[in-house]
C-alpha cells in the first residue's frame, strides 16, 4: 500500500478574537484592546467565510461537513483545528497571522491604522498567545512570528530570540505593513534583523499583502461585500477585479503583487545572501507560476555590463529561496521542474475560504495526477520539513495516524467536476501561466538598482 504521504501545510493562519489577548498584552494596552472589538465587529460584518456558501455550494465541497458543523472556527480553537487536520490527513502546518474569522491586535495590514508602539504591542500578545496555542499539539504546529514595526532594532532582535526560544521557525518580512520612516529593505540598517535570523533558523517570509498600508484591506471587503449584495460566496474573479480597481495606482505595492516579488529580488541586490549565506526566504501565497519568465529575465538584465551580483537571480532563488503557492494551481505543479521541485512547497491556507480545505485530498488527486510518488511526498511535505527543520520524527508520527498512502491521492483518480469547477472559482485553479509583465519588472528592476546607486 505504500506509507503514508507526511503532508506538511507551509501556509495556515491563526490568530484569536480580542479577548483572548488579555492575559497577554500589557496593562498599559488593555483599554485599547476593548476597544478592538469594534473593529473586529466591523471585520466580521463585512468578511467572506466559508460557512456563508449556499447550502448548493455545501453539497458540493462540504461533504463530510466540516464547514457546516464550524470547522472555520479551528481558526483560534487549535484543538478543533487539530481534529480538521487530522480529516484532512495533514501532519503538520506553520502558523501565520490574520483569517476571516476575526481581526488582528493591531499590527496586521487587515487593521485599521495604529500607531508603531501600539503594534508592537499587539505583536507580542501575538506570539504569547500563540505560543501558548501551539502546545495543543506538539511537533505539529510551527509558528511564524511577526517582525513588528522593526523601527527598534535592538527589540526586534530580542524579539525574535524570543520567539526562537518558543517554536517559531519564521518570521515576516520587515515592512508587511508600509512605514515610510523604514529604510528600503537593501538599507544595512536590517543586518542585525538579517543576521538574528540566519543564527537562530528562522526562515523569512514575505507573504500576499506584504508592504499594504492599514485601513487599505477594509476598505477593499466593504467593496467586495457591497459589489455582492451581502453574499457569502467567494468569487476570486470578482474580488481580483475589485483589488485592481483599489490597488490601480502605479506606486501601490499590491499592483500586480510585485510587491513580494520585488522584496526577494532587492534582497539579491542588496547583497543580503551574501552577507547572510544562511538566510532562507520563502514567498508565501503570491504564487508560482511567474517564476521562471521572471527569473530568466532577472537574470538578463543582471548580466549587463555594471552588474554587481556575485550570483545569477536565478542561482540566489535556487541557493536561499522557497515558493509555496498555496492552493496549488495545476498549471504550478506542471511546471515544477522549471521553479524546482526542491523549491515548491505545499500549503493548504486553513481557513481562509480560498484553501483547499476541506477538500485537500481531492485537490492533491487533482493538481498532482501523474506526479512521481517520490516528487510529490517532496513538495507536499518533506521539502517543508528541510527548509524550516521541523520535527520530522514527530510528523512521522502524526502521518502514520492521519496521512494518506500514495494511492489514495496520487496517480490518476477521477474528481467530480462540480467540486474542480469550485476550486477554480475559489482559488483560480485552472487559471493558465500568467503571462509575466516583464516590462514592469524591468522598470523596477532598474529603478531598485538607481536606488542602490550611491547619490541614487
Amino acid at each position: 500500500m505504500g506509507q503514508q504521504l507526511i503532508l506538511v501545510s507551509a501556509d495556515g493562519h491563526t490568530g484569536a478574537p480580542p479577548q483572548a489577548y488579555h492575559d497577554y498584552i500589557e496593562p498599559e494596552f488593555l483599554g485599547d484592546l476593548d476597544r478592538l472589538s469594534a473593529e473586529n465587529d466591523e471585520w466580521l460584518s463585512v468578511v467572506i467565510t466559508a460557512g456563508g456558501s449556499s447550502e448548493e455550494t455545501l453539497k458540493v465541497i462540504d461533504g463530510r461537513e466540516a464547514i457546516r458543523t464550524g470547522g472555520e472556527l479551528g481558526a483560534f480553537d487549535l484543538e478543533r483545528r487539530v481534529r480538521e487536520l487530522d480529516a484532512e490527513g495533514i501532519a503538520g502546518e506553520l502558523l501565520l497571522s490574520g483569517h476571516q474569522m476575526c481581526t488582528l491586535p493591531f499590527f496586521g495590514v487587515v487593521n485599521n491604522p495604529y500607531p508603531p508602539r501600539l503594534r508592537a504591542a499587539g505583536t507580542r500578545a501575538y506570539h504569547r498567545w500563540l505560543a501558548d496555542a501551539m502546545t495543543t499539539a506538539p511537533g505539529r504546529f510551527y509558528g511564524v512570528a511577526e517582525a513588528g514595526p522593526c523601527l527598534d532594532m535592538a527589540a526586534t532582535v530580542a524579539e525574535l530570540e524570543w520567539v526562537a526560544e518558543h517554536g517559531f521557525v519564521g518570521v515576516l518580512l520587515p515592512g508587511m505593513v508600509a512605514d515610510p520612516a523604514l529604510p528600503p529593505l537593501h538599507s544595512p540598517y536590517y543586518d542585525p534583523f538579517w543576521a538574528a535570523c540566519a543564527r537562530l533558523g528562522l526562515v523569512v517570509t514575505v507573504h500576499a499583502g506584504w508592504g499594504g498600508v492599514q485601513g487599505q484591506f477594509q476598505a477593499f471587503l466593504r467593496q467586495v461585500h457591497q459589489a455582492m449584495g451581502g453574499s457569502g460566496e467567494i468569487d476570486l474573479n470578482l474580488q481580483q477585479r475589485l483589488r485592481e480597481r483599489l490597488d490601480a495606482g502605479a506606486d501601490s505595492p499590491l499592483r500586480l503583487d510585485l510587491g513580494p516579488r520585488r522584496a526577494m529580488w532587492q534582497l539579491m541586490l542588496g547583497g543580503v545572501f551574501d552577507r547572510f549565506p544562511e538566510l532562507r526566504l520563502a514567498l508565501t501565497e503570491v504564487r508560482a507560476d511567474w517564476l521562471p519568465a521572471t527569473l530568466r529575465r532577472l537574470d538578463e538584465r543582471a548580466a549587463r555590463p555594471g552588474g554587481a551580483l556575485k550570483r545569477t537571480p536565478s542561482e540566489y532563488f535556487r541557493l536561499h529561496c522557497v515558493v509555496i503557492p498555496s492552493s496549488p494551481h495545476r498549471a504550478e505543479i506542471e511546471m515544477r521542474h522549471e521553479i524546482g521541485v526542491g523549491r515548491l512547497l505545499f500549503g493548504v491556507d486553513f481557513p481562509h475560504p480560498e484553501g483547499t480545505w476541506p477538500n485537500t485530498r481531492d485537490w492533491i488527486r487533482a493538481a498532482f495526477a501523474g506526479v512521481p510518488e517520490g516528487e510529490a511526498r517532496a513538495i507536499l511535505g518533506e521539502n517543508a520539513i528541510d527548509v524550516y527543520g521541523l520535527d520530522r520524527a514527530a510528523l512521522a508520527r502524526a502521518a502514520a495516524r492521519v496521512g494518506p498512502r500514495p494511492a489514495e491521492v496520487l496517480g490518476e483518480h477521477e474528481v467530480d467536476p462540480r467540486l474542480l469547477a469550485h476550486f477554480h472559482k475559489r482559488s483560480g485553479y485552472a487559471r493558465p501561466v500568467e503571462d509575466v509583465d516583464l516590462a514592469a519588472v524591468d522598470h523596477a528592476w532598474d529603478d531598485d538598482l538607481v536606488a542602490l546607486t550611491p547619490g541614487g
